[in-house]
């Protein structure tokens, strides 16, 4: 027999809501977890869709709002010492990675953690995230196989030696000298140092950078880096950073 029992029913609906205007001292990093939302600095609307995390400046005055039946949840935050930010950063994670992302959420903002929890290390994915992202802008191939190939090699711009372990033919080869001016050897390395740049400018130490693109070394990259940009990583960074302050 079935008992019947008092539980209300779940709300079926939950309600828009916003937040007063303000500003934190400090960077935070948002996760739309279900349904939008919007991010207001002053007349300007960052959308937040299903799946975007964004990066709220710090010492900047906004408006963040949840439409009806969303959800958003903190992942992290950084400090203005650590992350050079003037304006919001975004980057859309698929749905395969909400389990981690609600793991780091929950890390982040309970006790709930396991032993040598690094609490980084979501931020250091938002930025390689990011970066990569960005590194799309470096001039695409058309040609479908060769357009597999450079997400390919965007996709294990990581690994020492992995982005020329891609099997390619000469088909691929005439179709990034053909559609992007470049060789794809060239090509590869436009695409680690526009990554690099922006790590950089992000605030991520040379040394880590380096192990980000790939390179083992920090002086190998040091030098590839200075070759393509026209001076050193470090050199790079300081000019950003008084670019802005």
């Amino acid at each position: 027999m079935m008992r019947t029992t008092d539980t209300p029913a779940a709300p079926e609906m939950l309600p828009a809501a916003s937040t007063p205007s303000h500003t934190n001292d400090i960077h935070v990093l948002s996760w739309m977890y279900r349904g939008s939302g919007y991010l207001d600095i002053g007349d300007q609307r960052y959308e937040r869709e299903r799946g975007v995390a964004t990066w709220i400046p710090a010492e900047m005055e906004h408006v963040t709002g949840l439409r009806e039946n969303s959800v958003s949840l903190p992942l992290g935050n950084a400090s203005t010492g650590d992350l050079q930010l003037t304006a919001p950063l975004q980057e859309r994670f698929s749905p395969a990675w909400d389990d981690y992302l609600m793991f780091c959420s929950i890390s982040a903002r309970s006790g709930l953690r396991p032993d040598a929890h690094n609490p980084r290390h979501i931020l250091d994915l938002f930025a390689e995230q990011v970066a990569a992202q960005r590194a799309l802008s470096v001039p695409m191939p058309t040609n479908p196989r060769a357009r597999a190939v450079a997400m390919e090699c965007l996709r294990r711009i990581g690994e020492p030696g992995g982005t020329h372990h891609v099997d390619v033919g000469a088909e691929i080869h005439r179709a990034f000298r053909d559609e992007t001016g470049m060789t794809l050897g060239r090509w590869r390395y436009a695409a680690r140092m526009r990554i690099a740049r922006d790590l950089l400018a992000g605030g991520a130490p040379p040394s880590a950078v380096a192990r980000r693109i790939g390179y083992a070394h920090l002086p190998t990259f040091s030098a590839a880096f200075s070759r393509f940009h026209g001076l050193s990583p470090r050199d790079y960074q300081q000019r950003e950073s008084e670019r802005n302050p």
